[in-house]
This record gives structure tokens, sequence and C-alpha cells, in this order.
């Protein structure tokens, strides 16, 4: 079905092709055995060689028009399984997209995509290409049949036979390899994990700095080993089998053959309808031999492929349980009405009972700790997250109710771990909002508001230029121009609400206190959820909210909180002392 629905066209002319090729070798068959019956009865009564061209020639034609349909398949063959492996890969980005940030918390859906991943890296060019074996096989196997039934029809289930025991050690091998690739997948992911951290820029640094080249190479050869050692076990079971079921397959192609002397020192059977049927046992042996093992690895191909299967069918569930209210344009008012979240395989809140409520137009901040829950929250807000208990109001609809995609869309976020797209500066700021990414003339604008824009336009080809170095062409940025960038994406979406997750964690104290300074006029009059742990700089902010160990101990203004001489105090003057 996955092939069939990738590329409908190309199927069919393959197994067209695969029908011309399998019957054509029945033919090709019987027009030799009639060919050598005419050289036999040609020699026998003294005729010249003239008589016989004419089968040479049908036969010559048969034989050219096999080999191209052969070639043509096996060229379609190659088209049809990247067309697959398209519609493969594309099903899985589809649903790894779609999916609640909560399943990234869970080891099990990290396992699940692993496997369908690879299933669909090779496994479809695998089951199209033992697919069509084994299409062209059934034909061949038939059209030979149909030739044996009217030489000899005896012989046929001694031929059938042989190839049984061939087929069980087969289907018994695949087994076995699916259970070793499903118990091997979480050591392959760590192995995965440490053999990007040795050769990716991101561990670059301080991998030199540490000197963790050995260190973690040997964890990652450790594991390899693992692998390997298993993979000899297999290798060992797999071989015992095929070397049994070969020997019980040999026996009895053996005595396929002594039946067919016996026949023919009986005088049952004719010297040129012996030889065909010599060459069409020949033959059909090697077409059962592709149909044992092009089936065994199209049946442990699609036992890998159930990994890939069970993974995009949850796509229409996780669809299927998606809210369809329609969020409110803008709001009036935010309220977070005693909210609470636990990640998953955890039992500690992240946030325990959270309430507050911020108004159209203001800039709020959120202070506190590290695992205070300030990013948490920021997530929660995003629609990222369902909360445990508790409820997000823009107004009075409850985001629970919303459709996530489209509540998103009235939210511009920049996370402290903001992302470093490596495409042109335009499209870095663009994919704040994706549909308006043409945009010049807006690009440049939320460019300017971040601080982003002098230093992009003095690259080479202005806003066209690819930033990064991990592709020709491309230019690094400094952390704080990326984060400039970052902000630039953030401004650039037209949203009611914005969040800025530690906005300014990679900018000098200049560029920090500017952009604070201007932070109402940037974000023009939009609600702005300031999230630092610079408390100096949270001073512009129309109330402040202290989160302590996912609780919400304190709020109020800089001064209200100052003189209330709480947590938010006790933090402040501990910062404020690390200056002086």
């Amino acid at each position: 079905m996955l092939v069939y629905s990738a590329a409908r066209r190309e199927l069919i002319v393959c197994s067209v092709l695969q029908l011309v090729t399998g019957l054509g070798v029945g033919a090709q068959l019987l027009v030799g055995r009639h060919v050598l019956e005419r050289i036999l009865g040609a020699d026998r009564v003294g005729e010249g060689i003239a008589t016989v061209v004419p089968s040479l020639v049908l036969l010559l034609v048969v034989s050219a028009l096999l080999q191209f349909a052969s070639t043509a398949r096996m060229e379609l063959q190659r088209l049809l399984a990247e067309l697959v492996g398209r519609h493969a890969q594309k099903n899985i980005i589809e649903m790894a997209t779609v999916v609640d940030l909560e399943a990234y918390e869970n080891p099990d859906f990290h396992d699940r995509l692993q496997r369908a991943q690879m299933a669909a890296n090779f496994r479809p060019l695998n089951m199209t290409t033992s697919l069509m074996s084994i299409v062209g096989a059934v034909l061949g196997v038939a059209g030979l049949l149909g030739a044996l039934l009217f030489l000899q029809p005896l012989l046929v289930p001694f031929v059938l036979l042989a190839y049984v025991p061939v087929w069980v050690a087969t289907v018994r091998n695949s087994r076995s390899s699916h259970r070793f690739g499903w118990g091997m997948t979480p050591a392959d992911r760590k192995r995965q994990y440490l053999g990007m951290a040795l050769t990716s820029k991101y561990f670059a640094q301080e991998l030199r700095s540490f000197d963790l080249g050995p260190y973690l190479g040997a964890r990652y050869d450790d594991l390899y080993e693992q692998r390997l050692v298993g993979i000899r076990d297999l290798t060992r079971t797999r071989l015992r089998r095929s070397l049994l079921g070969s020997v019980a397959s040999s026996a009895l192609s053996a005595a396929s053959i002594a039946v067919l002397v016996a026949l023919l020192l009986a005088d049952r059977i004719g010297v040129a309808s012996a030889a065909a049927a010599a060459i069409a046992i020949h033959q059909l042996g090697g077409r059962l031999g592709i149909i044992a093992d092009s089936g065994g690895r199209l049946y442990e191909d699609a036992l890998f492929l159930d990994d890939y299967n069970s993974f995009i069918e949850a796509s229409p569930v996780v669809a299927g349980a998606r809210p369809r209210g329609t969020p409110p344009e803008g709001f009036e008012t935010l309220t977070i009405d005693h909210l609470s979240f636990v990640y998953p395989g955890t039992e500690t809140l992240a946030l325990d009972d959270v309430s507050f409520q911020v108004g159209a137009g203001e800039v709020v901040a959120l202070v506190g700790e590290n695992g205070s829950g300030k990013t948490t929250l920021a997530k929660l807000l995003c629609n990222l997250y369902t909360p445990a208990t508790g409820r997000i109001l823009w107004d009075d609809v409850d985001a629970a109710t919303c459709d996530p995609l489209a509540l998103r869309r009235h939210v511009a976020v920049i996370f402290q771990d903001f992302v470093h797209y490596f495409l042109t500066a335009r499209e870095n700021v663009g994919v704040g909002d994706h549909q308006r990414a043409h945009d010049l003339t807006a690009v440049v604008a939320a460019a300017r508001r971040s601080g982003a824009d002098p230093f992009l336009t003095t690259l080479p080809d202005g806003y066209e230029s690819v930033l990064g170095r991990q592709f020709d062409g491309g230019h690094d940025l400094s952390i704080g121009q990326w984060q400039r960038v970052a902000l630039a994406r953030a401004f650039f979406r037209e949203a009611p609400f914005v969040i800025l997750d530690e906005p300014t964690s990679a900018l000098d104290p200049r560029a920090e206190h500017e952009l604070f300074e201007r932070i109402r006029t940037m974000a023009k009059g939009r609600t702005v959820l300031l999230i630092s742990h610079r408390f100096s700089s949270v001073r512009c902010a129309d109330r402040i909210f202290v989160l302590q160990q996912g609780r919400l101990v304190e709020h109020g203004t800089h001064d209200e909180l100052m003189a209330l001489g709480g947590k938010y105090r006790e933090l402040f003057t501990l910062q404020a002392a690390s200056y002086q």
C-alpha cells in the first residue's frame, strides 16, 4: 500500500514489465525447444540451415525483448524506490512536527521515531526491489511451470517441494533480525548521539577544551562492540538455519533430476523434451530461490515497516484529539488560573498552582532562580504543553478548547535556546511568520527594531546572505548578533502576545540596557512577557512576578517588591552587590 500510494504509475509500469519478463521466460523456453526439435529434425532428413533460421530469428527477437524489458524495469525500479522513500520520510516528518511537545520528553517516543526513521530510510527501497523481484520470479515460475506441465507434469511437485525448507529458514531468519533490531534501538540511539557529539560543531569547542575525544570515543566503541557481538550471534544463527534449508532443498532438487533421468531412460519423454525440462528445472530453481530470498527479505522489511506504520497511524489520532475552537483575535486579559504541570517521567511539580493576570499592552516580567519554572510557564502559555491542572484563559476563552495551531499564531516567542537557522538572513527573520517571509520591507523593519539591521546590511549579499558556515558561501555571526536576529524573528510575527525568554543573555551591558529601554517601542504596544535572571533589567516592567520552586511567591512593581523585603529584594540585592 505504501508503494502504491507513493508511485502508482511507476508501480503499474514496473508490474507490466515484470509480467512481460515473467511470461516471456516460458515463451523463450518453448521457442528454444522448438528450435532444438527443428535442428534435430533437419539433421535426420539432411535439410540445410535455412529451415532453422526463422525459428532462430524468433528466439533472438524474444530474447532481445526480454533483455530490454528487464533493463527498463531495473531503471524504473530505481526511480520507484526514491519516490517511495520520499513519501515515507514525508509522513514521518509530518507526524514528528504535529505531535505534542510532551512526546519528546519520553524515551519511548524517541525509540519509536528512530525505528520509523530507520524503516523509512531503506526499507521501502528494499521492499520495492524485493516486491518487483518476487513479481517477476512468480510470473517466470508460472511460465516455466506451464511449460513443464506441458513437457512432463510428474516433475512439478518435486521442483516445488525443493524450496519449502529454504522458505521456512528464511522466514525464521527474518523474525530473528527484527527482534535484534528492535532490542538494539536504545543502544543505537546512544551510539548515534555520541557520534554526533564527536563530529558536530556544537560540541567541538568543549570536546577539545576537556580533551573528551578519547573518552567519548571509547564509549562509542563500546556501544558499537555490543552491536557487533549481537550481529555475530545473529549471523551464526541465520547461517545454521540457511545451511539446513539448503541441504534439504538440494536433496529434493536432486530427486527431481533423478525422476527426469528415469523418465528419459524409460522412453516416457523425448530427448528434446528432456533437455527443455532440464532447462526448465534449472530456471525454476533459480526463480524459486529468488522468491524464497526476496520473500524472506520482504517479510523482514514488512516487520520493520510495522514500526513505521504504527508511528504514522498515530497521526490521525493526534489530529482527532486536537480541539477545534477558535481563539480570540486579541485579548483584554490573559488569565493564568491555578496552573500546575509535571514533566513526563517525573513526579516533581515544575509549576504548582500558579495564578495571575496580564492586561493587554502590559509589559510584565517573570523572574526567579534557575529551575523555578519560568521557561516551563512560557511553554504552557505557547500551548506547547498541556497543563496537569488549571486553565489559561484568553479573556473568557479556555486555551484548552482552541486549535493549538491557531492559538500559537497569536503568540511570538523567542526561547533562551533559540535556533540558528543556516538559511539566508531574510529567511532567519522571516520564519517568524513564514507566510510573509518574502516581504523584505517588513523583514528589514523587524531587524531594525531588534538592532540586527546594521550588521546584516554589511554582509556581501545583504539579507540574501546565508548565515552560518555549514554551507558554501555562509557567514557566521557572533552569539550576540544571532540573538538580535532571533529577536527580529519575534518582532516580525504580528502577534498580540510576545514572550521573550532571556532575550539579552548574549548581549553586552550597553546593548542589554538599550534593548530594555526600548522594549515598549519595539513591541509596539503588544503585551510582553519578559523572562530574565538579570533583576536590574526588568525594572521597566509594569509588574514583576517572582517564581520559586514552581510557585508564585510575590508580584508587584519593582518598588513594591523592594519595599516588601521578600525573595525579590533578596535576589536583587545579592545580584546588585556583585557589581559593587
